[in-house]
């Protein structure tokens, strides 16, 4: 090639930029289809992302929310649960709660991290805490005249939860603060049946309100109790959301359209039909973004176990990582998760050498993976010494306490052992995830 031609050619790539560079989306539209599952949209352009997961998963997918602790959280309602998804890969995470035969539907977060459950067959709200622990029901059965409540459950701006009367086409809200639940907005007022979504309005003033019955969507004034239709004659509204551009995203019919939120005018048609199936609940939320200078630390944690040794060797097969709380004064440790990561597998060479091998497949793993590698100890000592005495079989294994590392090419990762008095050797590693 040329020196023009080659200038020529640097010339383009980096006009091409200027040219045809478009601004990325920052959010996903997340779209529940009961019949089929959680479909990822780009929430600027609604163009086809992905499913989130298959149905032999989601089975009945309802309420989708950003937890407070950064992850995606799905209703699912006809398996009983409320399952977890990372908000960057997108990745399965795992069971956040086993609801039992309650029909969930609604999820919502208060300030404080607890879960609350919508329970379309149960009549009522279950709160779970930020691990997943039941905490039972936070009023009784069918209290403020509800039945049926749905997945537009919400907390709104004067701090009292709403829940979306289904088959009794009211609204009840219930005061944290005294525990009552109370009617808020009576039986087919405004003529609304099936009342289905719920969404918080920018001015702090209300709810947009969904009815799927009666084909509805209408502004509801908290403190008036002024309720006014902006649109009538859609298909079966149900899900409710902000778009990016502050317009509303309803279902309606299979579809997915953008409205006018002053007006009710529908503006564009953001989901055609065909890709969803019973389409109920639809959710616009920002990509993960991270805060962490990833010069100065990466995707670090420790997997920690104990066994005894038999032998040389020291077969860990229950090695666990934790979650759920956070240091300093917010530390919980009753919100403490301890999640199995796998099985670790430690064994002795020589007294400078050991074999490290994991496995983390399968079900009851953290799916990280399996492999292993060759240790040496990171200082020798004066358990060292003793070892070579003593030679590597001896059984007193106390010579083994410190820190073992892969050399080199493992640098950032270690191994630290400690055998306790009655026997018990406590191993943790410390390593990153896999990229």
């Amino acid at each position: 090639m040329t020196r023009f031609a080659l200038l020529l050619l640097l010339a383009a790539v980096l006009a091409a930029p200027a040219a045809f560079a478009q601004v990325a989306c920052g959010s996903r539209l997340f779209v529940s289809g009961y019949f089929s599952t959680v479909h990822v949209f780009d929430a600027c352009t609604g163009a086809y992302l992905q499913d989130l997961d298959t149905r032999t998963r989601i089975q009945g997918a309802m309420a989708v929310r950003l937890g407070p602790d950064g992850f995606l959280f799905v209703v699912s309602e006809e398996t009983s649960q409320v399952l977890k998804y990372r908000n960057d890969t997108l990745a399965y995470v795992g069971e956040f709660a086993a609801t039992g035969p309650i029909g969930p539907t609604g999820l919502v977060f208060d300030s404080a991290g607890k879960a609350y459950v919508a329970g379309y067959r149960s009549q009522d709200v279950k709160r779970f805490s930020a691990t997943g622990a039941a905490e039972g029901a936070v009023f009784a059965a069918r209290a403020g005249g509800l039945g049926g409540p749905d997945n537009g459950l919400s907390f709104g701006p004067d701090g009292n939860l709403y829940v979306p009367g289904y088959d009794t086409h009211n609204v009840v809200k219930w005061d944290p603060r005294t525990g009552l639940a109370s009617e808020a907005l009576a039986p087919r007022s405004g003529g609304i049946r099936n009342t289905r979504g719920l969404l918080p309005t920018k001015d702090g003033a209300g709810f947009f309100v969904t009815a799927e019955g009666s084909g509805q969507l209408l502004r509801w004034n908290l403190s008036t109790g002024e309720l006014v239709q902006l649109r009538g004659g859609l298909s079966r509204p149900t899900g409710i959301d902000f778009a990016p551009d502050g317009n509303l995203l309803v279902v309606d019919g299979e579809s997915v359209v953008k409205i006018d939120p002053a007006t009710g005018t529908t503006l564009s048609t953001v989901v055609a039909p065909g890709r969803v199936s019973g389409p109920v609940f639809v959710a616009v939320i920002a990509k993960a973004t991270s805060t962490v200078d990833a010069a100065q630390v990466g995707s670090q944690f420790w997997v920690v176990g104990d066994a005894v040794f038999a032998g040389r060797v020291l077969d860990v097969p229950g090695a666990y990582t934790a979650q759920g709380t956070a240091f300093g004064p917010d530390l919980r440790f009753s919100e403490l998760a301890i999640r199995r990561w796998g099985a670790i597998r430690f064994e002795l060479l020589t007294c400078t050498t050991a074999r490290f091998t994991y496995d983390s497949t399968g079900a009851g793993s953290a799916g990280f993976g399996a492999g292993g590698y060759d240790l040496t100890r990171f200082f020798e000592d004066e358990g060292t010494q003793r070892c070579r005495e003593r030679g590597v079989d001896h059984a007193d294994k106390s010579w083994v306490n410190g820190q073992w590392w892969g050399g080199p090419s493992r640098a950032g990762e270690g191994i630290f052992v400690d055998r306790r008095a009655d026997g018990t050797a406590f191993l943790a590693w410390f390593t990153h995830r896999p990229r």
